[in-house]
C-alpha cells in the first residue's frame, strides 16, 4: 500500500503514556496517525477538527471518548482496556497506599469486589461526565475521604498530582491498542466503499435534470444536485449535516420521515422558484431510514405538456373544426348552430344522428371546441371500421402478451389518449353487443381496464357519438342495448340532409372554391338552381366530391356548362345505380359455386359495374342478418377474410 492510500487516523488522549503506547502500534505502511494530548473541554472540537482536515477515524480512551462520540458522529474508535490492565494500574497504585480512588466515566464499574480482594485493596469509584464532576469528586475522595492516590485517566491524575497527590494512568495492552487499529482500518475501508458509491451516485445526480435533495434518519440533508441549487437559487453545500435547513422543511421531508409516507406532485413556492415536488421515504428492513425529494421546475412541465399537445396535433389528436365552419342560413343549420353552442357548455355525452356526409364530426369537433376541453386531446375512431377484437384493443387498449402480436409493454387505449378530452365514437350504432357492455361501463364508472390487465385506469373523458341510423328501432329490436343508449343520447342533435337546406348550397360552393373568384363566375344562376334541384343522396360529401371533380376538369377543352352538366348528370346515374339495388332479391345464403337466384334491375343505362356492386352489398347484408350481424360468421359464409368483409362493407 502506497503513502497516498494509507489510511489516516488520530488520536485524541489525555496522557502521553497512551500516546507512546499507541504509537508503538503504528504500521507505516498502512496508516498516519495524528497523536492530540487534550484536556477533557479541548476533545470534542480537537476531534472535529482532525475530521475536518481529512481523518477517517479518530481513537479515544476513557472518558474523552464517549465525548466524541456522542458530540461528532463521526467514526470513533474506543480503545478499551482490559481488567489485566486495570489490575496493573491498582498494584502499582497500591504502591503508594491501600485505599485507592477510581475516577470512571458515566457510570460505576462492575466486577471491583474481586480486584479488591485479590489485591487487597479498597476501591472508591468516582464518577464523573464533565469536568466540574471530576474536579469535585477528587477534591471529595482527597480531602474528606483522604485518598491519596487515585487511578484513571490523565486528565484525573493531573488533577489529583494538583492537590499533591499520586496519579496512576491506566495503559492498554498492545494487544488491546492493535484490535482498536484493526477495528479502525476495518471502517475506515468501508467508509471509502461507502464515499465511493456515494460519489457514483452523486455523479448520476448531476447528470439529471431534476433537482434531487435528501435526508438521513436524523432529518440531516446528505445529498443534493446542483440542478436543485440552481432551481432554488440557493447554496445547499452549507446544509449538509444539518436538519433545521429551511429548504427541508419546504419540501417537507421532515414529515415524510415522520410519517413515512410518499407525497407525489405538490406544487411549492421556494424563493423565486415554483417547483413540482415528489418525495419518497427510504425505508431498510421496515424502517424509515431517510428520504428524498426530487423537484421539477413547473415551467418545465408546462414546456413538456406543450410539446405533448403537439405531437397530439401531429397524430390527429386535435379538433380542427368551429362552429363558424357550419355555413348555411337555413332555419335547421341555424337551429343546429344554436344547439352546439349550447351543448358545448356542458360535459354530458352528446349523440348525433344523420346520414352519411352531413358533417357528423364536424359538429363533434365544434362541441369540443366550444368548450373547456377545447385545449385537450380530440380523439376520433370509426366504429363501424374495425373488426370487434382490433377495436376492442384500440378502445381500452392492451398489455404485454395480451394476445398474439400484441406489442412489447402494450398500447395504450383511446380512452386513455383522449383523458381531460373528447372521444368521438363514429357509427356507434355498428358496435358489438360484447363492447357495448364494456362501453357501459366506462361511461358509468370513468375507469378502463385494458385487454389483458388487471387493474383500472380512472379516465376523464367527454364521449360523443353519431350514427346514420335511428337507434330507438335497434334498441326495441334488441340490436342496441337500451341502457347504453340513454347514456349515449343525454343530448342529442339532428344532423338535416343537405335536401333539406338547398338555399346553403350557395355558401356551400362558396367555401369550397375557397374565395376564387374566376372559378366562382363560371358558376351560372342556371348552374346554381340545377345543383339545388338534385336532391343530394351523399349531402354535403357529395357535393364536395362533385365540385372538386368540376374544378379539376375545368381547365380542359369541354366548355364550363357541358362540363358541369355532364358531371351533374353522372353523379345522378351513380345515386340511381345505388337505388337501383331494391330489386334485387337473394332466395337463400349464398354459397361459393354462386348458383344464387336474382333480378336484374330493369332501370335502362344501369351499368355492369353499378350491377354488380349493387347486388355485392344486397348479398353481405343479407347474409350479415342471417348471420345475426356475426361479421366472423359471415366471412365464412361467403368465402371470403373478416378483413375483406370490412373492406367491402366499408366502401359500400
Amino acid at each position: 500500500m502506497n503513502q497516498r492510500q494509507r489510511y489516516k487516523f488520530a488520536l485524541v488522549g489525555h496522557s502521553w503514556e497512551l500516546a507512546e503506547a499507541v504509537r508503538s502500534c503504528i504500521d507505516q505502511e498502512k496508516e498516519e496517525v495524528i497523536i492530540k494530548v487534550v484536556n477533557m473541554g479541548e476533545a470534542i472540537p480537537t476531534a472535529q477538527a482532525m475530521f475536518d482536515q481529512g481523518v477517517e477515524v479518530v481513537f479515544g480512551h476513557m472518558g474523552n471518548y464517549h465525548l466524541m462520540y456522542q458530540a461528532t458522529g463521526k467514526p470513533v474508535v474506543r480503545i478499551i482496556h482490559s481488567d489485566l490492565d486495570l489490575i496493573k494500574a491498582f498494584k502499582k497504585a497500591r504502591e503508594t497506599d491501600r485505599r485507592i480512588g477510581f475516577t470512571q466515566y458515566g457510570r460505576k464499574l462492575s466486577g471491583m469486589e474481586l480486584i479488591e480482594e485479590l489485591l487487597d485493596i479498597e476501591v472508591h469509584q468516582i464518577v464523573f461526565q464533565t469536568h466540574d464532576e471530576l474536579e469535585r469528586g477528587v477534591y471529595s475522595a482527597f480531602f474528606d475521604q483522604g485518598l491519596r492516590v487515585s487511578v484513571g485517566g490523565g486528565i484525573s491524575r493531573k488533577v489529583i498530582t494538583d492537590l499533591g497527590g499520586v496519579g496512576i494512568v491506566v495503559i492498554p495492552s498492545r494487544s488491546v491498542i492493535e484490535m482498536a487499529f484493526q477495528e479502525a482500518r476495518t471502517i475506515a475501508e468501508a467508509r471509502r466503499k461507502e464515499l465511493g458509491e456515494k460519489e457514483r451516485l452523486n455523479t448520476v445526480l448531476q447528470m439529471v435534470e431534476e433537482g434531487v435533495i435528501g435526508v438521513d434518519r436524523f432529518g440531516r440533508m446528505d445529498i443534493y444536485n446542483e440542478a436543485a441549487e440552481q432551481m432554488l437559487g440557493v447554496n445547499l453545500k452549507a446544509d449538509l449535516g444539518h436538519s433545521l435547513s429551511r429548504i427541508i422543511r419546504e419540501v417537507n421531508l421532515l414529515e415524510v420521515l415522520t410519517k413515512g409516507r410518499s407525497e407525489r406532485d405538490m406544487i411549492k413556492k421556494i424563493g423565486p422558484a415554483e417547483v413540482v415536488v415528489n418525495t419518497l421515504p427510504i425505508t431498510i428492513q421496515g424502517q424509515v431510514n431517510g428520504a428524498v425529494a426530487l423537484l421539477k421546475e413547473a415551467s418545465r412541465i408546462r414546456n413538456i405538456n406543450r410539446k405533448l399537445k403537439e405531437s397530439l396535433y401531429s397524430r390527429g389528436f386535435t379538433a380542427k373544426h368551429q362552429v363558424s365552419d357550419l355555413r348555411g342560413k337555413s332555419i335547421s343549420i341555424k337551429r343546429l348552430i344554436n344547439k352546439i353552442i349550447r351543448f358545448a357548455q356542458t360535459e354530458a355525452t352528446v349523440l348525433i344522428q344523420g346520414e352519411t356526409g352531413t358533417g357528423k364530426e364536424i359538429i363533434a369537433q365544434s362541441i369540443h371546441n366550444g368548450g373547456s376541453r377545447r385545449t385537450q386531446p380530440f380523439v376520433a375512431v370509426n366504429c363501424a371500421a374495425l373488426p370487434e377484437a382490433l377495436l376492442e384493443s384500440e378502445l381500452f387498449g392492451y398489455e404485454e402478451g395480451a394476445f398474439t402480436g400484441a406489442k412489447r409493454g402494450g398500447k395504450i387505449g383511446l380512452f386513455e389518449l383522449a383523458n381531460k378530452g373528447s372521444l368521438f365514437l363514429d357509427e356507434i350504432a355498428d358496435i358489438p353487443p360484447s363492447l357495448q357492455v364494456r362501453l357501459l361501463r366506462v361511461l358509468e364508472t370513468k375507469e378502463v381496464m385494458r385487454v389483458g390487465g388487471d387493474r383500472y385506469v380512472p379516465v376523464d373523458v367527454r364521449i360523443m357519438a353519431s350514427t346514420y341510423k335511428n337507434l330507438q328501432p335497434e334498441v326495441e329490436q334488441g340490436r342496441f342495448r337500451a341502457d347504453l343508449y340513454y347514456r349515449l343520447a343525454v343530448l342529442r342533435l339532428q344532423a338535416p340532409p343537405l335536401r333539406e337546406r338547398l338555399e346553403d348550397i350557395p355558401f356551400l360552393i362558396e367555401d369550397l372554391l375557397g374565395g376564387r373568384d374566376s372559378l366562382a363566375r363560371s358558376l351560372t344562376p342556371e348552374m346554381i338552381k340545377a345543383l339545388k334541384e338534385y336532391h343530394w343522396p351523399g349531402n354535403v360529401r357529395e357535393l364536395r366530391s362533385f365540385m372538386e371533380s368540376y374544378l379539376v376538369l375545368l381547365d380542359g377543352e369541354q366548355e364550363p356548362a357541358e362540363l358541369f352538366h355532364d358531371l351533374l348528370s353522372e353523379f345522378k346515374q351513380i345515386a340511381a345505380a345505388s337505388t337501383a339495388a331494391g330489386p334485387i332479391m337473394v332466395s337463400r345464403p349464398p354459397k361459393a359455386d354462386l348458383d344464387d337466384e336474382y333480378v336484374l334491375p330493369s332501370r335502362p343505362g344501369a351499368s355492369l359495374k353499378n350491377i354488380v356492386e349493387s347486388f355485392e352489398r344486397r348479398v353481405i347484408d343479407q347474409t350479415m342478418e342471417n348471420c345475426r350481424f356475426n361479421r366472423m360468421e359471415t366471412a365464412r359464409r361467403l368465402g371470403i377474410s373478416v378483413n375483406t368483409l370490412w373492406r367491402k362493407m366499408k366502401n359500400h
